[in-house]
């Protein structure tokens, strides 16, 4: 997800699933892809340059602007002077001579108020200038970066993947993925340190992802500090390609596995979104691990989803209803609970697991991860490792445009069970295991490993 002013995924017939939700990125569509990228941004360029009238431009600002302002859950509009700001900005729209044009105005509107989940979603059958939604990710190289101490970090590889093979390890440094070289990295001390960071990783998975079978250039600094660059092969992703709508794909990657360490077994289970197809391989994991010692859910790169989900997935966890925080908007209020999962996929009566939990989060746990991990924290139910979230959880819905676009518009706010607002600030982890190169290299996962820590010192 671009959180504050990008791209979020979102039905465009009103809102996803129904309401409480909060929307996330399912795929990533940032950064476009070498072996693609004529075809992709001819398309764009054609899209965004393509003529429309001042009365079509016109109509499609102001219906955006009444939109925004008559949904939005503060009425003071986060201190911004609402029709100031349409005053300001419509002979702008006025003169639009482009469908480019009028989206850039609605997104500098947008853009005032300083909050997530507010965005321009192109018409389907358009791309926007960063990549298409038609774009082909099916293939992947099998690893994943973030931006720590001013450089690209080879966070995790998929073992076996195409850059295992070829000897890439946790803790290398990227310097090229195809033809972007990032540069000018935000430091951790930046207050949009996570904002950026996450578009970073977005441009790069951008290269990292396209067809299957056509190859990327990486250049890389190896754990010698030597530059290597290798030509990886993309093979088929570990994912399962989704459906929902009108919307472009979306992919879910799951993961559980069991982890024995000091005697004891701890489960360990990953996913990628808050979407329905989550639930089956998630409930069947959860009925393996019953017996475990510990739990680990891990939603580091999970951008989000339907929150309405967390209710579910938190009653696996839970012996009887819990609040998990409260979404308020302008005509209401509504409170996330976990239901107590009693009952498995086979109908025989279980107990929620009570044993030690840990939720791992980063700067790339957003929306949907953050509603559930700052409720889960609040109730005391688990222990937050890892790196702050996102700060990007106010649910959404998206209104539809005269010109075939949509706008994505914030109509609440969260607040955990203890009071705590996430916008903007994130869930602080109780243990904060900050991701260092020399961590990375050492262990190759320095945050799973202080969960397996924490979780044997509970016996």
């Amino acid at each position: 997800m671009f959180s504050h002013s990008g791209l979020l995924l979102a039905n465009r017939r009103g809102l996803l699933l129904a309401l409480p939700l909060v929307f996330g990125c399912a795929t990533p569509l940032a950064g476009g892809s070498d072996s693609t990228a004529s075809g992709t941004v001819a398309r764009a360029t054609r899209i965004q340059d393509e003529a429309i009238t001042s009365q079509v431009a016109v109509e499609t600002f102001e219906k955006a602007w009444s939109a925004i302002g008559e949904t939005h859950f503060d009425p003071d509009m986060n201190g911004v002077d609402w029709d100031a700001v349409h005053d300001e900005l419509l002979p702008r729209a006025r003169e639009a001579k482009t469908v480019g044009d009028v989206r850039e105005v609605i997104q500098e509107m947008v853009g005032r108020l300083g909050q997530s989940h507010f965005a321009v979603l192109p018409a389907r059958s358009a791309p926007d200038q960063e990549g298409a939604y038609d774009r082909d990710v099916d293939g992947g190289v099998g690893l994943d970066v973030r931006v720590r101490e001013g450089r690209v970090l080879v966070s995790s590889v998929e073992a076996q993947g195409p850059a295992w093979r070829a000897g890439v390890r946790p803790g290398w440094v990227l310097l090229r993925s195809g033809s972007y070289a990032p540069n000018e990295l935000p430091d951790k001390d930046d207050p949009q340190f996570r904002k950026r960071a996450y578009a970073v990783r977005q441009r790069i998975e951008g290269r990292l992802f396209g067809s299957i079978g056509e190859q990327v250039e990486l250049e890389l600094r190896n754990g010698d500090d030597e530059t290597v660059t290798l030509d990886l092969t993309r093979e088929k992703r570990r994912v399962e390609k989704h459906a929902f709508g009108d919307l472009p794909p979306f992919y879910l990657h799951f993961e559980a596995e069991s982890i024995e360490r000091d005697g004891l077994r701890i489960g360990r289970i990953q996913f990628s979104n808050w979407f329905l197809p989550v639930m089956q391989p998630l409930n069947k994991a959860v009925d393996r691990m019953r017996d475990h010692d510990g739990m680990i859910l891990d939603l580091r790169g999970n951008g989000g989803g339907a929150a309405a989900m967390t209710m579910g997935i938190a009653g696996h966890f839970f012996t009887e209803r819990v609040p998990l925080g409260t979404q308020k908007m302008r005509d209401g209020e509504f409170t996330y609970v976990a239901m107590p999962q009693l009952v498995n996929a086979r109908g025989q009566r279980v107990e929620p697991f009570q044993g030690p939990l840990v939720i791992l989060i980063d700067e790339t746990s957003a929306s949907s991860s953050e509603v559930f991990a700052g409720g889960m924290q609040a109730a005391g139910r688990a222990h937050v490792i890892g790196e702050t979230s996102m700060g990007a959880v106010l649910p959404a819905r998206t209104t539809h445009l005269p010109n075939g676009d949509a706008i994505l518009h914030a109509l609440g706010d969260f607040t955990t069970p203890d009071g705590r607002l996430l916008e903007g600030i994130g869930v602080v982890p109780d243990e904060p295991v900050p991701l260092t190169r020399a961590a990375l290299l050492a262990s190759g996962d320095p945050q799973l490993e202080a969960a397996l820590r924490w979780i044997a010192s509970q016996r």
